[in-house]
């Protein structure tokens, strides 16, 4: 996806990287890391609230 883009910031990357641009190729190279951690962090939050059910299933099998 980074590759065939013609925006975003996976598209900022490559340029940057294409142009010597240092600086600025890490500075989207962080983004996408915090990006994809605050992503997880939330789909995590998520999982928990609605797959409440699946944890205490799966605790009390392991009980047994």
């Amino acid at each position: 996806e980074m590759v065939a883009s013609t925006n975003g910031i996976g598209f900022f990357v490559l340029q940057a990287q294409r142009s010597f641009a240092i600086p600025e190729m890490w500075s989207g190279i962080l983004l996408l890391g915090v990006l994809g951690y605050i992503l997880n962090a939330a789909f995590l939050l998520v999982e928990r609230r609605v797959l409440a059910w699946h944890r205490g299933a799966r605790a009390s099998a392991e009980a047994t």
